[in-house]
């Protein structure tokens, strides 16, 4: 009877502790200095809901302690780096900083980096990105490959930003090899892979931390890929992965076997999927076709990630050729229906930034880049603010109500 009595006693203390720690956030200001109109109101979380991801932020915001794992998927909007480099920053700055996350080389496959990513090489590499069809480079988890046969065909990898790792997780192609992980002048490990080694990844555990490392190929003769490294910190806090690919389409990474194969390894708790405007660069909207494709990529993340919850994003305006891009329109319209029938969680990005026609103020503004698509700097991290604005209210939302 004592026990029953503690436990109980136990469990009401516990959710008293929880409540009062799990206080609200405090949300940052937006900084909207060119003055763009927004439709604030719409600045939300609707359709569905992330509960199970923001219950896992109240219990690491309270506890101090585990990791959780945001994959944000796109195209090139998110290779960028520069609208989830702002989520990453606001996020880890409340939650807690546990690392850079997912990683590529993207100037070995003549690619445009985010600006803290820095590599090269002592040899050229083949390349690819899933956008083309070719089997001769498979595509990664980071929707990349790069491959060589040349013995110490070094890859140099280097952030200039966001902390240091200890531990780095790579994504190389599964045929026997072997290859060497150096940090500074020090050989740190060396991975040798299998033909029965099965592991998605293959996990180094520094003794330091650094910021850079270098992984040579020690096998000759023989094509090795490499498709990205996983950086991780060790604190408690929030890893904030994020995969784009210019010119990328919901198809496109339907077909890449491999990138499926691979994303479990990320273990994410929230998918953030972003993309539309290569869809919407089409002559007409296939509106069956579209959602057929949507429907298949969140069918692979659930496989993926069966308990992980999953964020749909829409694009902001922009234009086709010269002209408003009125597919744009159709599709996003199409993507919140396709949402709000299926209760899936749902960020409308195109409407809170005023949607069709809304590009033009823009690029008058001087957010938006001439090729009337992609957008400047301070346009990418105003797009990234208002998305935590959002994120940040739903947690918010949530912890007083749980």
């Amino acid at each position: 009877m004592k026990v029953k009595t503690f436990l109980k006693s136990f469990v009401v203390l516990m959710s008293l502790h929880f409540s009062a720690a799990a206080q609200a956030v405090k949300v940052p200001a937006i900084q909207n200095n060119k003055k763009i109109q927004l439709n604030s109101v719409l600045n939300r979380i609707s359709c569905g809901d992330i509960n199970t991801f923001y219950n896992k932020l109240v219990t690491l915001k309270v506890l101090d302690s585990g990791q959780i794992n945001i994959v944000h998927i796109g195209d090139s909007h998110i290779q960028a780096g520069l609208l989830t480099g702002e989520v990453r920053n606001a996020l880890q700055q409340i939650f807690g900083n546990a690392g850079r996350g997912l990683v590529f080389p993207y100037q070995l496959a003549k690619s445009n980096a985010p600006d803290d990513i820095n590599s090269y090489s002592n040899v050229i590499w083949q390349y690819n990105r899933l956008v083309h069809r070719d089997d001769a480079v498979p595509c990664g988890i980071t929707g990349f490959g790069i491959q060589n046969n040349q013995y110490n065909a070094t890859v140099n990898m280097s952030l200039s930003s966001n902390g240091n790792f200890k531990t780095l997780k790579f994504f190389t192609d599964d045929a026997p090899s072997s290859w060497i992980v150096k940090t500074g002048t020090n050989i740190t490990d060396t991975l040798f892979i299998n033909n029965n080694d099965r592991l998605l990844c293959h996990q180094v555990n520094l003794q330091n931390s650094t910021n850079s490392f270098s992984l040579s190929l020690l096998s000759p003769d023989t094509v090795h890929a490499f498709y990205g490294v996983a950086l991780e910190n060790g604190h408690a806090g929030i890893v904030y992965h994020t995969i784009g690919v210019n010119g990328a389409r919901y198809d496109q990474y339907n077909n890449a076997s491999l990138f499926w194969k691979q994303l479990p390894a990320l273990k994410a708790d929230l998918y953030i999927i972003s993309m539309g405007t290569n869809e919407a660069q089409a002559s007409s909207m296939d509106e069956d076709g579209f959602i057929k494709q949507v429907n298949l990529f969140l069918l692979q993340l659930k496989k993926a990630s069966p308990n992980a919850a999953v964020l749909i994003t829409t694009a902001a305006d922009s234009y086709k050729g010269r002209r408003y891009n009125k597919i744009l329109q159709q599709l996003n319209n199409t993507l919140f229906k396709y949402c709000s029938q299926h209760h899936i969680a749902f960020w409308d990005l195109y409407r809170i930034t005023n949607g069709y026609g809304a590009a033009h103020n823009w690029l008058k503004k001087g957010l938006m880049n001439n090729d009337r698509v992609h957008f400047k700097p301070e346009g990418y991290r105003l797009q990234g603010q208002l998305l935590v604005t959002a994120l940040l209210q739903g947690y918010n939302t949530y912890s007083s109500n749980n």
